[in-house]
């Protein structure tokens, strides 16, 4: 996520893609996997890419179930700009991650349950707030795969959201003025458009319809798999081949225009954005090839097959997963900022909230060394930026909004879990070297692709490829309330 302006200096798709979607009916209704299990009373493609270790998240418990690991969403939404009326059936594929007679999904109240099904058989769900828990029927073991179809309809409304920055009004799918519809959903707000196991730790795949009037499109993230015509819609179809955690699921449907490109590697690129933004919005793609390399040189290749931006006029900027959504107002810099998420948060996301600083210490970093290799008239290198900038900033962040590993619950994504880190960062790549650090980054992400991780993790993963011991360290600059005058270890034997 953007941090404000910080002020320092299409497609080739694969085949087992294109089967995974299937053609709409004269309603918008999909015939996905997904529907086909539905019907059949069990799963009908290998989804164990979808698999989690779901747990209760240390910061915002109160979304999110346990004992809930959606493997894949098949999302099927119709958009009614007019009555601004959202129409979906979503059916997940639902495992026990431990025994259990229930799960329990995040459905905004404003969101009616018009019916629950579960194996084909239709069951009386309990929608209380925004809650939806949905009976098994029997007592399941860990592992047990059902089928879960709910029918909904409603009108998203923003949630209230746990944080002192003015930039956001608020959490989830909101609705504008001229009858659009966007999300920006962290740490929560999924559950405003689609219901779903709205915490990080369960990541799952996605296949989701968006069916609209002509002249609208509606997008999500992923394969664009194209668009269809349908009773005087478009029905418009996005296919997720990784698994992403449910604050990372682009949403969008407005007049947008559509353009394609192919980025560094052959990587297919859709850029989505509202006509009277072009010039804008042509300004900052042409510099995205160049931010993806940069990326790439230094963190290794880009962990997706597909990339993005999902252009707003409003200000946002939100990592999700291989389709940006982001501000036509704001600054390359946040771009790329949003772009290094791709490696950070979107490919490996920390598994609890508390771990937001594996998000945003490591995109705060990678942009201040893009913001560096920028300046041309007064040449700065990174340390001189976190001296400069970062640095006498610490201890006012840590008293303000608490140390970056224990944040203030009602002070989510400030500022100390941008700059803190990022200065602890800096500290492991002086300790390091240059080479050594990337490859360590590197081989972080690459190796641990598509899972969640957490800060102990880190300190082992830091030690194995090292040979040193970071761990006091690393604690130091996430738990002090004081900025840390410790040291990283040196060489061993040293």
């Amino acid at each position: 996520m953007v941090r404000g302006r910080r002020g320092l200096i299409a497609a080739v798709v694969l085949a087992v893609a294109v089967a995974a979607s299937a053609a709409c009916d004269g309603s918008g209704s999909g015939s996905s996997p997904a529907a086909a299990a539905a019907k059949t009373g069990s799963p009908t493609s290998d989804w164990s890419a979808g698999r989690s270790h779901p747990v209760v998240d240390d910061m915002y418990p109160q979304f999110g179930d346990a004992a809930t690991d959606v493997l894949h969403y098949g999302l099927d939404v119709k958009w009614d700009p007019t009555s601004t009326v959202l129409t979906g059936t979503a059916t997940l594929a639902v495992r026990a991650a431990e025994p259990t007679d229930r799960f329990v999904l995040d459905l905004a109240a404003d969101m009616s349950a018009d019916s629950v099904t579960v194996n084909g058989v239709r069951v009386a769900g309990v929608h209380d707030g925004d809650h939806l828990t949905v009976p098994a029927g029997r007592h399941l073991s860990a592992d047990a795969v059902l089928t879960v179809v709910i029918a909904y309809h409603g009108t998203p409304h923003l949630v209230p959201a746990p944080m002192t920055r003015p930039d956001v009004p608020g959490l989830g799918a909101q609705v504008t003025a001229s009858g659009a519809v966007w999300a920006q959903q962290e740490p929560y707000g999924a559950f405003t458009w689609f219901p779903c196991d709205d915490q990080p730790s369960d990541k799952a795949l996605y296949d989701v319809t968006i069916t609209a009037p002509d002249g609208w499109a509606g997008v999500s993230g992923g394969a664009f798999l194209g668009r269809t015509e349908s009773a005087g819609h478009g029905v418009y179809r996005w296919h997720q081949p990784n698994p992403v955690a449910t604050y990372l699921v682009a949403f969008a449907v407005d007049r947008f225009q559509q353009d394609s490109a192919t980025g560094p590697g052959g990587i297919a690129l859709t850029y989505w954005y509202l006509p009277a933004d072009a010039d804008a919005v042509h300004r900052l793609t042409a510099q995205v090839p160049g931010m993806i390399s940069f990326l790439e040189r230094r963190f290794g290749p880009y962990p997706f097959p597909t990339g993005g931006v999902l252009f707003r006029p409003e200000m946002v900027g939100m990592e999700t997963q291989t389709m940006i959504t982001f501000s036509t107002r704001a600054a390359p810099a946040d771009l790329l900022h949003e772009f290094a998420h791709q490696w950070f948060g979107d490919a490996v996301t920390p598994t609890t909230w508390s771990g937001l600083w594996l998000n945003e210490g490591f995109a705060m970093y990678a942009q201040m060394l893009w913001e560096a290799a920028q300046t041309s008239s007064a040449p700065a290198t990174v340390d001189d930026l976190l001296r400069n900038n970062a640095l006498p900033r610490d201890q006012a962040l840590r008293t303000a909004d608490g140390p970056p590993g224990h944040y203030l619950p009602t002070h989510f994504a400030s500022s100390n879990v941008y700059y803190c880190p990022a200065l602890m960062l800096n500290g492991i790549r002086t300790a390091l070297g240059d080479a050594a650090f990337y490859q360590l980054l590197n081989d972080w992400v690459h190796q641990h692709q598509g899972t969640n991780q957490d800060r102990a993790a880190f300190a082992a993963f830091v030690e194995a490829r090292t040979g040193r011991d970071f761990t006091a360290y690393i604690n130091a600059w996430l738990d002090s309330p004081t900025t840390p005058t410790i040291q990283p270890p040196g060489p061993a034997g040293a």
